[in-house]
């Protein structure tokens, strides 16, 4: 009695596979064969962007912008170069405002 249970059990799993690898096929076949026809979509054709800042002119030019951050990359690297080489050799600090020592109670 337990095998007819396990049994029907097993052919509804083998039915749902059996669906799930149609499913598949369809899809696949949809894809390579689909593709070839005239309204067909491809994954270029699907891509989006999901933050492009408008300019005045129309679109941003990714090759300027980036550009411009490598040539900002440069200047910051240029300005921690001279913090740094200043840090290696002596300081000199003068204390221009010094508040006067407090008289002790001890008068």
């Amino acid at each position: 009695m337990s095998n007819q249970h396990n049994s029907g059990k097993s052919r509804l799993q083998t039915m749902l596979l059996a669906a799930i690898a149609g499913l598949l096929a369809v899809d696949v076949g949809h894809r390579f064969i689909g593709s070839d026809s005239v309204g067909a979509t491809t994954d270029s054709d699907m891509l989006q962007v999901a933050y492009q800042p408008e300019v005045e002119g129309g679109l941003a030019n990714p090759l300027r912008q980036r550009q411009q951050m490598i040539d900002q990359l440069k200047s910051v690297d240029r300005r921690l170069s001279s913090i740094e080489s200043q840090l290696k050799g002596k300081l000199r600090v003068e204390v221009l405002n010094f508040p006067q020592p407090k008289a002790d109670g001890k008068d």
